[in-house]
């Protein structure tokens, strides 16, 4: 029997919805700072200037990407010589602690100084945290599916992380929503923190399910040490080039779902629950077109599918943001809607494509490399360069050129790249 139809035997219902899962309350509480960036700015990096607030939140925001790179390498590390199995429960775990900390941690008014820099550091700790669950969930799926549904079943893992996003988005709009904006200032912005107790406990108890994999099924590279040491040493250029292939799609979803709200309250554009409506709206749309594209890949190919899409994240990000500007909400809508399809429908051939790059002992290491400098490093990072860019060149459309960049060298890298749909894993 073909050994990747073989592997797939062993997805069972329970152990999928367990990969998934994880995917979901991580980017629930990942999201939740991109989503309350202007009030977490007044609460822990106050000033007189609302930009530069918010700007403080976005900066912590990037380094929390940063260290998903740390995290994934930690993780694959974990996943590549020991289990997967292990470094999901580890990842979860840590990521439902620290954002339970962080609804309780004091605000800048009651403790100064310290307040900023707990939060950073939570921050710190959820972005190793995150770096590992993705990453590894897409490993899981992909190893576990036929052949022939590959770019399918591992978009699973991205749309749950979706959901999540979607979620962290619909409970910061309903908290201003239900609540005054004096009231969410006060004490309400920490339920949706608190939120994340049950949540990790709920995931805890479905990983605990996944059979343990056999010691057999982890070799060791060439190295005899480390798979990330062999990833790092023996493919830079191929890592390098690897996360710039996801640098378009990564920047478009952040700017979906972690930017948009910000970028429209501080400019004045939209009301706070206005503007979290819309980004909720561009998240559903991009989640729901992930699955899509998982489908599409499998029957056009990766990069047929990364190369469309950011085509079309190339030619919309312009018309995108001038959308926005006109305060024609019913037209910023559409486009919305449109630019968020193209970015979900890349997003998962993307990933399925890492992992279909490298073998078995390396994968996860590979992964967690790779993608978190895409999504991490080159992803997390925009909406902090995004605002920069607003700052130093007193226009609301610099985020728009910076997709542009972005997607150009996408398209040029992603048409050197090898396809690899329906070829055996090794």
């Amino acid at each position: 029997m073909n050994p990747s139809k073989q592997s797939s035997l062993h997805l069972s219902p329970v152990a999928a919805l367990a990969a998934m899962a994880g995917n979901l309350m991580e980017w629930y509480d990942f999201a939740l700072y991109g989503v309350l960036a202007p009030t977490l700015g007044l609460l822990f990096f106050p000033g007189k200037d609302k930009l530069a607030s918010t700007l403080a939140v976005f900066g912590v925001f990037a380094a929390g990407y940063v260290a998903r790179l740390a995290g994934g390498a930690f993780f694959g590390y974990l996943a590549d010589h020991s289990s997967r199995r292990k470094a999901l429960i580890f990842s979860a775990t840590t990521m439902a602690c620290s954002t339970a900390i962080a609804g309780c941690l004091p605000v800048y008014e009651s403790v100064g100084i310290v307040a900023p820099i707990a939060f950073l550091a939570l921050r710190i700790l959820q972005g190793v945290s995150t770096g590992g669950e993705f990453t590894t969930s897409v490993v899981f799926m992909v190893e576990k599916a036929p052949p022939d549904k590959r770019g399918l079943v591992g978009s699973l893992a991205g749309m749950t992380a979706g959901l999540g996003i979607l979620l962290g988005s619909a409970i910061g709009s309903a908290l201003f929503s239900f609540y005054p904006v004096e009231t969410v200032h006060a004490w309400a912005w920490r339920i949706p923190f608190l939120l994340s107790i049950p949540l990790g406990a709920a995931v805890a108890f479905l990983r605990t399910a996944l059979p343990p994999e056999p010691e057999t099924t982890f070799r060791r590279s060439s190295h005899h040490r480390s798979a990330l040491l062999h990833v790092v040493k023996e493919h830079p250029i191929a890592v390098i080039g690897g996360a710039l292939r996801g640098w378009a799609s990564s920047a478009g979803f952040y700017i979906v779902t972690v930017f948009l709200s910000s970028y429209l309250v501080t400019s004045g554009l939209m009301s706070p629950s206005g503007a979290l409506g819309l980004q909720t709206m561009g998240v559903a749309t991009a989640i729901l077109m992930m699955p899509v594209g998982g489908y599409l890949s499998d029957r056009f190919g990766r990069r047929a599918m990364v190369i469309f899409s950011t085509s079309c994240v190339l030619v919309l990000a312009w018309p995108f943001f001038m959308a926005l500007r006109s305060e024609n909400h019913d037209l910023s809508l559409l486009l919305l809607i449109v630019f968020a399809a193209c970015v979900g429908l890349g997003m998962a051939p993307y990933s399925t494509w890492l992992a279909e790059e490298r073998p078995r002992f390396l994968r996860a290491s590979w992964m967690g490399v790779t993608y978190n400098i895409a999504a991490g490093i080159l992803g997390g990072s925009t909406p902090l360069i995004a605002g920069l860019l607003i700052e130093r060149f007193h226009s609301l459309m610099a985020p728009a050129v910076l997709l542009m960049v972005a997607s150009i060298v996408t398209i040029l890298l992603s048409l050197l790249a090898r396809e690899t749909n329906r070829k055996a894993l090794h």
